[in-house]
């Protein structure tokens, strides 16, 4: 059935301080990281696809391949975009057939020559990211100071990628007309000298009321973004009242909390949550994941508590 191998490292390292008899620290550090690479899949086979999506049969987002992680990013890399009609006729002339790119036109994105044979094709898609990060860490932390203690979980991932395919809806005007990202608006490449290759902040295509293979309709490296991030998952604030007071109520024990979760994620990524796992995309599986359809991000959530003890 095939051969997957992971290797790697995992630490967790905890280092606990007494700053006076009233003032307590503590603190715990994790850290993996790992490599996942795909040996053997079955005889004869050195790769297969996964998932597809929005770009039908024969165009996989997703490339599971001897040598590469499981669930890699498998596309045409960007180059950059057709500035003029004239570039994109130097370019035929030197193409076997005199066609370097299928639906090549001004604004849409101009692929990379992965073989180096002249011209576009199928044979150049390539590698493109993969979810695995370099590391993951999560540093936990205690505070105590007479009867009050603080208590704080953060977790990051560094050098995961990751498939926005909310851009497929948000960007292009074939695939979706009624959604329109600020990108799409204002970062669109657009045929006039304030626009196009004068402009540096052009990330998107020229918009267009029809989809082409220079565009939206196979998959590219567009969609493929840096999902690191940092998150704080949870603070929680305590105070524990005297037992000498409680003592008067016939109580032992009373602490009160107020606890906060996923108060803030620190992330370059542009979509509603870097996190995405298997259970959060659809038709995700074990070799088909961290691509973001929507996944609705982790709700910020505010508890209050009584611990009550007699």
């Amino acid at each position: 059935m095939g051969n997957v191998q992971n290797h790697g490292l995992d630490l967790s390292v905890t280092a606990r301080r007494a700053i006076s008899h009233d003032f307590n620290l503590s603190a715990t550090v994790n850290f993996t990281t790992y490599n996942n690479e795909v040996k053997r899949i079955a005889e004869g086979i050195e790769n297969f696809d996964g998932t597809s999506r929005r770009f039908g049969g024969g165009n996989p987002i997703v490339r599971n391949q001897v040598g590469w992680p499981i669930s890699t990013f498998f596309g045409y890399q960007i180059d950059g975009f057709w500035e003029s009609q004239a570039q994109i006729d130097q370019y035929n002339a030197g193409a076997e057939g005199g066609v370097y790119q299928n639906e090549a036109a001004p604004g849409r994105f101009r692929y990379a020559d992965i073989n180096g044979d002249g011209r576009i094709t199928a044979d150049d898609r390539t590698r493109l990211g993969d979810p695995h990060p370099d590391f993951t860490y999560g540093l936990d932390l205690m505070v105590n100071y007479r009867n009050f203690d603080v208590s704080a979980f953060f977790y990051g991932s560094q050098g995961n990628d990751v498939w926005n395919q909310v851009r497929w809806w948000t960007d292009f005007f074939p695939s979706f007309q009624g959604a329109r990202s600020t990108t799409a608006l204002y970062d669109s490449w657009r045929p006039d000298e304030h626009y196009g290759v004068s402009n540096p902040n052009v990330t998107a295509p020229i918009q267009e009321n029809a989809g082409s293979t220079a565009t939206n309709l196979v998959p590219n490296s567009y969609y493929v973004e840096d999902g690191s991030f940092l998150k704080l998952r949870t603070l929680q604030v305590g105070y524990t009242f005297s037992p000498d007071l409680l003592s008067q109520f016939g109580m032992n024990q009373l602490r009160v909390y107020v606890q906060a979760q996923n108060l803030f994620t620190l992330t370059g990524y542009s979509g509603p949550d870097p996190e995405i796992g298997n259970t959060q995309s659809a038709n995700a599986s074990t070799t088909s994941f961290g691509v973001d359809e929507g996944a609705y991000p982790a709700s910020r959530q505010f508890l209050f508590g009584i611990n009550l003890g007699f």
